[in-house]
């Protein structure tokens, strides 16, 4: 009888244990993505002023050539180059960020932002259609 009691109080400590770890992982893997984006975002912003620069430069050589200078069209056109190059890489950064914030599900009724795991919406009560996220 004590036997037995023993091994269901071990039982309910090891699922209990079992839990606190599957938390700590989930806590762990969100931290984790937490870290990644704000390396993506400071990339982003990195690209941003480059782009900035790039923006400016093109605006100054435009300027020139008005101006009546020659021979600054392969600067132009570098510029433009660097700059198409640059909104292709922020893109493909953002699509990174997305991937790992994916935004909660919306209730199609009122519009309503979800928790992931919902199946109703808790404000009008339509029934949401949706898979998990990744």
């Amino acid at each position: 009888m004590k036997g037995a009691i023993f091994l269901e109080i071990f039982k309910k400590v090891s699922d209990g244990a079992k839990s606190i770890g599957e938390g700590a992982r989930t806590i762990g893997k969100k931290s984790s993505d937490l870290v990644e984006t704000a390396k993506l975002k400071m990339e982003i912003s990195k690209l941003e002023k480059e782009m900035e620069n790039n923006i400016s430069a093109l605006g100054n050589l435009v300027f020139m050539q008005y101006k009546g200078e020659e021979g600054l069209e392969d600067e132009v056109d570098r510029l433009l180059q660097s700059t198409r190059e640059l909104e292709a890489e922020m893109a493909e950064l953002h699509e990174q960020v997305v991937k790992l914030n994916p935004k909660p599900p919306l209730c199609p009724s009122c519009q309503t932002e979800l928790p992931y795991t919902a199946k109703f919406c808790y404000v009008c009560g339509t029934k949401i259609i949706t898979g998990t996220p990744e």
